[in-house]
């Protein structure tokens, strides 16, 4: 059994998908890249961007957890990031309190088939749902690698795993905004 903490991080990466399946469910290719008027992503771009930056941001991190289980790196104790940690996790959280540019890996095409949106946006959590798992045998405080986007900023596997579900709610809200303007033309 998971710790509760880590349980509650599956529970949110859930709580995203079905809240990204309600988002598009009455959406057509066209709604769902549609731009609003004054710029901006559309629905599409958000979920795209979420399921390329997801990919992305994790990439070397089940590897670095693989290395602290081998080498008795454990056990779980809790997700405790440093104040800086915190602080960029709150900043994910919707509505968003500064923005910024997208990473050129995580920037999405200006159109996307929505057919493929889900699918893809679900498939770029296997990674994280793993990690998740494996973290439960780990001290994620202790596990330290630079920052995929800010590479000389150092960062704990705890702050990660928070950042993921986060980030999500930020660019689904976003993706909400998007649509409830499309209704209101």
């Amino acid at each position: 059994m998971l710790p509760a903490e880590l349980q509650s991080l599956l529970n949110q990466i859930d709580a995203c998908e079905v809240e990204a399946e309600h988002l598009i469910e009455d959406l057509d290719d066209e709604a769902v890249n549609w731009v609003p008027p004054s710029g901006g992503w559309s629905v599409a771009q958000c979920l795209s961007h979420l399921s390329l930056v997801n990919d992305f941001y994790l990439r070397g991190w089940p590897e670095a957890v693989a290395d602290a289980a081998r080498n008795g790196g454990g056990p779980f104790k809790g997700l405790r990031p440093t104040s800086m940690g915190r602080s960029f996790v709150w900043m994910m959280e919707p509505p968003y309190r500064m923005k910024g540019k997208a990473v050129k890996a995580a920037t999405p095409g200006p159109r996307v088939a929505r057919e493929t949106l889900l699918d893809a946006y679900t498939r770029s959590h296997d990674v994280y749902r793993q990690l998740v798992r494996a973290s439960a045998a780990v001290d994620v405080n202790r596990i330290v690698q630079p920052n995929a986007i800010a590479t000389r900023v150092k960062i704990r596997l705890s702050t990660v795993l928070l950042i993921i579900p986060a980030h999500d709610r930020r660019h689904l809200w976003q993706a909400a905004n998007v649509k409830a303007l499309r209704r209101g033309l």
